[in-house]
């Protein structure tokens, strides 16, 4: 089997806020999806997708950088041409666009694996370790704290066991606590804003609320003798990983002793090998691993396959924003609060190419 062509399609969708402060009820600041495609002489097409900032910018990355050095190449040769992907773009960084281009890639090689021998991606990860997946419910940001607790209460009634916040004030917290009670679990993710000192702070007037974990909250996010330091001076859980890449980056997390969970993303850090050896770096540490997965496409299907063969923790971050509308089908929504993963060969999803075409931002 040999690849003959790779196409990156940069989407723009919508998202529908249930608390949104303008009239049409549309957030367009988190929109953007990368799809990506790779196609075979033997018929078999991958599925993948790459991390959703600037969406054009990533296809173009894919198909001027990436594609040349995969047309011809056995699709099937997964690890081998991960390596050849990453040392072929070292002038580029390690880090960040280059990270992500090569996960979308990767994603879509394992599908395209699955198909080929008529299994499902977790299966060829060493086997389900879960029957379901538990999905925790997570926020978008809101101006107002009432919003943010008003939304949880609704995510905890429709069967989710832990609602993750993506706000800095502790009034939120406050009123998020309250309205959903003790038996829904609370976590808290300020994406980089304070000084090791004012998380130290943070965290510990965090306590009295019962916040299961506080997400990378030292700014920048890769101060990782910061966030040691509020890790052990905090008593609270710390959780991080969304924003490195590849089991080289996670080891220097892990070697600094900065969180108690990690949380690779499978469509940033490098794809689905990367994080099985991420998973590892868990397993031989004795840390948590719970991924992080803020996306709607086949890098969902992708999470979910990975989780159902981590054997450290049965949960995966969802965005519990709806689109406006879906582009993959299944659309790998939870039913309360859990996701069932497919047993079709692959990632186990089709694309909806009227969507695609409709939104798709290179027309």
């Amino acid at each position: 089997m040999k690849i003959t062509d790779v196409q990156a399609i940069p989407l723009q969708i919508p998202q529908r806020m249930r608390y949104a402060p303008t009239s049409t009820g549309l957030n367009t600041e988190s929109d953007g999806h990368v799809l990506v495609k790779v196609f075979t002489d033997e018929g078999i097409i991958g599925l993948g997708e790459a991390w959703r900032l600037t969406p054009r910018a990533v296809a173009t990355f894919i198909e001027e950088a990436l594609k040349p050095k995969l047309i011809g190449q056995d699709p099937l040769r997964i690890d081998w041409l991960w390596h050849k992907l990453y040392l072929a773009t070292f002038r580029y960084g390690r880090k960040g666009l280059v990270l992500n281009a090569i996960s979308g890639v990767e994603i879509a090689l394992w599908d395209i694996l699955g198909k080929a021998c008529g299994l499902p991606v977790h299966q060829l990860l060493g086997g389900a370790c879960w029957h379901e997946v538990r999905c925790y419910a997570s926020l978008p940001p809101y101006e107002r704290p009432e919003d943010a607790a008003a939304d949880a209460t609704q995510r905890g009634s429709e069967g989710f066991h832990l609602v993750k916040l993506h706000q800095t004030d502790l009034e939120s917290v406050k009123l998020t606590r309250e309205a959903i009670g003790s038996t829904v679990e609370l976590a808290v993710d300020v994406n980089g804003v304070w000084t090791p000192r004012q998380a130290v702070c943070m965290a510990q007037r965090m306590q009295e609320y019962d916040v299961r974990w506080l997400e990378e909250p030292v700014r920048p996010m890769d101060d990782y003798d910061g966030l040691r330091l509020v890790r052990q001076r905090s008593g609270m859980q710390i959780a991080a990983g969304e924003n490195e890449y590849t089991h080289f980056g996670f080891r220097s997390l892990v070697e600094k002793k900065a969180a108690d969970i990690l949380q690779p993303d499978v469509i940033k850090a490098g794809g689905l090998g990367v994080c099985r050896k991420i998973l590892a770096l868990a397993e031989a540490w004795n840390l948590q691993l719970i991924p992080h997965s803020f996306y709607y496409g086949p890098g969902v299907a992708a999470t979910a396959h990975f989780v159902m063969a981590n054997q450290l923790s049965d949960e995966m971050e969802i965005n519990v924003t709806e689109l406006e509308a879906d582009f993959i089908e299944p659309t790998f929504r939870p039913q309360a609060g859990k996701l069932c993963v497919s047993d079709r060969p692959g990632l186990g999803l089709e694309i909806n190419d009227e969507v695609v075409e409709h939104y798709r931002m290179d027309h």
